[in-house]
């Protein structure tokens, strides 16, 4: 098992389920994220939490031995628009894209063992999301920390916007459910309008603007009707297409 979900008193419990490998981000976990994002969506929770499992990492980004190619999918608030509150639970290795996935939910919870590395100016990789920082974080300290790749502390990340709580190590689950829970007992049209007309008024880098459309691109390549088009196209006749 790669991802774990739990739905109670209109919180849903999402868990990357991956502690060996601390929770890297192979195909599987991106698969699962993008499809819980989208059953979040159009579910009746009103609040999503998301965790790693145990302590040590929330994630450490990118599975090197399974690496996915489509990994900004996974990402909350990117390619499944949700007006509702996603709260991201955080402890040990916030590395990568783990933390990209922290920084573009609504709410982090840290514990005060988190350790913040975006390393890609230093491996020399670079998909543009993370590039969306400055509408979330203090410009010039963020910027120093994505150009040099150093890790960053759950305290400093406090301070520059990045986290909304910092607590015990291994109170961070408790603390984020506390809070969807609290969340969750209010009026949800007034929570997904407050969150909808906010994002609105933030600046929309031009990787945000094109992913949404990649995404939707993309699945039109990967449906049936995209392969069967490629078909009729190399057999020289007409395709029938079905909607799928």
């Amino acid at each position: 098992m790669t991802l774990k979900t739990s739905s109670v008193d209109g919180v849903l419990l999402i868990t990357i389920d991956r502690p060996a490998q601390k929770n890297a981000l192979n195909k599987a976990v991106v698969q699962g994220l993008y499809e819980a994002w989208q059953q979040f969506a159009t579910s009746d929770d009103r609040v999503a939490v998301l965790t790693g499992e145990g302590n040590d990492a929330f994630s450490v980004g990118s599975d090197v031995h399974d690496m996915p190619g489509d990994i900004w999918t996974s990402v909350p608030n990117f390619a499944v628009p949700c007006n509702k509150p996603i709260i991201s639970a955080v402890s040990g290795l916030v590395v990568g894209a783990g933390a990209t996935i922290a920084l573009y939910s609504d709410i982090v919870i840290a514990s005060s063992s988190s350790r913040f590395v975006y390393p890609e100016a230093k491996v020399g990789l670079f998909q543009g999301v993370m590039g969306g920082f400055p509408k979330k974080l203090t410009y010039g300290p963020a910027l120093e920390w994505a150009i040099t790749g150093d890790s960053m502390t759950a305290q400093r990340a406090y301070e520059i916007g990045f986290v909304n709580q910092v607590c015990e190590p291994g109170q961070q689950v408790e603390a984020a459910m506390q809070l969807a829970r609290k969340v969750a007992a209010n009026a949800p049209l007034v929570v997904q309008s407050i969150k909808s007309i906010a994002l609105k008024t933030l600046p929309t880098s031009p990787m945000e603007a094109f992913y949404p459309q990649k995404a939707q691109l993309e699945r039109i390549a990967q449906s049936e009707d995209g392969k069967e088009g490629m078909r009729a196209f190399a057999e020289k006749r007409k395709p029938q297409f079905r909607g799928k």
